[in-house]
C-alpha cells in the first residue's frame, strides 16, 4: 500500500472511531460528545480554509494547501506542496504544480489537462479524474463503493464528522 493511500486510510479511521465510540448507550453518548474534539494540525504559513473555497494562486512550493468542507483550487501557475480536502474537491488547473500528495477525502480530484503532481493522488469517497495530457509520477488511489446507491465512505465519513464533532473542530497551527 503506498504511502500517501495509508496515510488517508489512518486518517479515515481516526475520524470513524469517534463515531464508534458514539454508538454507545445514551447515557455514555452525552457524557463523551461534551469532551469530543478534534484537531487538524498545519504548519504555520500553510494556506487553510474551513467552511468556504480555497483557490491557490502564485508559487508557494513549501506551503501545503488544506480545506474542510470547502474546495481547494490550484490555480494556472501556482505551485504547491501538498493538497488535502476533506468533504471537498480538489482541481489542479492546466499549468499548476504540485510537488507533493493530493489527498481528498468525500471529495473528488481533477487533474486538468497540463497539470502536475509530483507525488501520489487519493481519493476516498470520491472519484480522481486525470485528463489526458496531466501528469502524475505517483500512484493514484481511488476507494469508493456504492451499496443500496449510496457512496458507503460518505456515508460513514459524514456520520462521523457531524453534529458535535463538526462544530467541535479547531485548526491548531505549528512551528514546524
Amino acid at each position: 500500500m503506498s504511502r500517501s493511500l495509508l496515510s488517508a486510510v489512518t486518517a479515515l479511521a481516526l475520524l470513524t472511531l469517534p463515531a464508534a465510540a458514539r454508538a454507545d448507550d445514551d447515557t455514555e453518548k452525552e457524557t463523551k460528545d461534551k469532551g469530543a474534539k478534534c484537531t487538524i494540525s498545519v504548519k504555520k504559513g500553510d494556506l487553510v480554509s474551513q467552511g468556504k473555497n480555497l483557490a491557490v494562486d502564485g508559487k508557494g512550493a513549501d506551503r501545503d494547501a488544506v480545506a474542510i468542507d470547502g474546495n481547494v483550487v490550484v490555480r494556472a501557475g501556482a505551485t504547491v506542496n501538498d493538497v488535502a480536502a476533506i468533504r471537498g474537491n480538489v482541481t489542479v488547473e492546466a499549468g499548476a504544480r504540485v510537488s507533493g500528495d493530493i489527498n481528498a477525502i468525500n471529495g473528488n480530484v481533477h487533474i486538468q489537462k497540463g497539470a502536475t503532481v509530483a507525488g501520489d493522488v487519493t481519493a476516498i469517497g470520491g472519484r480522481i479524474q486525470a485528463d489526458e495530457g496531466a501528469s502524475i509520477a505517483g500512484k493514484k488511489n481511488d476507494l469508493s463503493i456504492t451499496i443500496n446507491g449510496e457512496e458507503f465512505f460518505q456515508k460513514v465519513i459524514g456520520a462521523a464528522l457531524s453534529g458535535t464533532l463538526k462544530g467541535d473542530c479547531e485548526l491548531r497551527f505549528t512551528e514546524e
